[in-house]
């Protein structure tokens, strides 16, 4: 390989490396602790006191976060049921699935 090849390889190299570091760190400027807001994008709000529905419950798997005030549950649409007593056991459920066997949810411990 010439030396005007590499040079020219590491300066087109160098540059998308720069590139994707500047798009990345937007991306993250824009992620950092947007508040909590209903249809805002930030996800599915579902009621925490809510019984009975699978982002409420302790053994829903998907991505959630409770709001400042503790009233609401924001969560990613979708999240693997790990109940072995629900009859959706490594399923995928929506958040706001309402569980229709009353003996198996349980109130996740966070709120």
């Amino acid at each position: 390989m010439s030396s005007q090849s590499r040079r020219s390889f590491l300066a087109s190299s160098g540059k998308l490396v720069v590139g994707t570091a500047a798009l990345g760190s937007i991306g993250a400027a824009f992620a950092a602790d947007a508040p909590v807001q209903a249809g805002a994008g930030q996800g599915l709000v579902v009621d925490a006191p809510a019984p009975n529905v699978c982002a409420t419950c302790e053994f829903w798997g998907g991505m959630r976060r409770i709001s400042d005030d503790k009233k609401q549950v924001v969560a990613q649409s979708m999240g693997w049921c790990n109940n072995p007593r629900s009859p959706h056991h490594g399923q995928l459920t929506a958040a706001n699935h309402d569980m229709s066997h009353m003996d198996v949810w349980r109130k996740w411990s966070a709120l």
